[in-house]
């Protein structure tokens, strides 16, 4: 058994300096992974730091019979795809707004666009204005909003995901 992934069995055990050292064994293992299937180093960092976060939230389901690597690599393999499927929503999301353009083309676009994030709930269109429409870093609307980072991310993530639906709804009504 290698040293990491008796680390591993350690941490199990409660021993969250062995799961550092975990960390410190593997990280560029999972890094080197995950840069074959991301497309910045930003994303790897992102890739990296998720796949370790869930690797000590699910240390429990590790039973010892595969190396910690190979182990840790199966996380960062689900973290990449999560990442994948996230990135083609947002992909989907800037497309159907090219789309609502398009099916506006004698109508002001902004206008709709407008409308669109009119309807979002005020905790989510402040979000989203901050940091889609006026590029404030989410560190900064942070600040602006006076609440963590995480929650900004959490509810411009969510602001999107209500505008895709609502681009959506707005097109099979337009449709039928």
């Amino acid at each position: 058994m290698d040293a990491a992934s008796r680390d591993l069995l350690l941490a199990q055990d409660g021993d969250d300096d062995a799961f550092s050292r975990v960390i410190r064994l593997c990280e560029a293992d999972v890094r080197r992974f995950s840069s074959w299937f991301s497309s910045s180093g930003h994303e790897v960092d992102d890739v990296a730091q998720e796949t370790f976060l869930r690797a000590y939230r699910g240390l429990q389901s590790y039973r010892g019979d595969s190396t910690a690597t190979s182990w840790l690599l199966s996380i960062a393999r689900r973290v990449c795809l999560d990442f994948a499927e996230k990135k083609k929503k947002e992909e989907s999301l800037a497309k159907q707004l090219m789309q609502v353009q398009a099916m506006n083309e004698d109508e002001d676009y902004s206008v709709e666009i407008r409308r669109l994030i009119a309807c979002l709930p005020l905790q989510f269109r402040e979000a989203f204005v901050l940091v889609r429409i006026l590029g404030f870093r989410y560190e900064e609307a942070a600040i602006v909003l006076n609440c963590p980072r995480g929650t900004v991310q959490s509810r411009v993530a969510r602001a999107r995901h209500l505008l895709a639906n609502q681009v959506t709804a707005d097109e099979a009504r337009q449709t039928s």
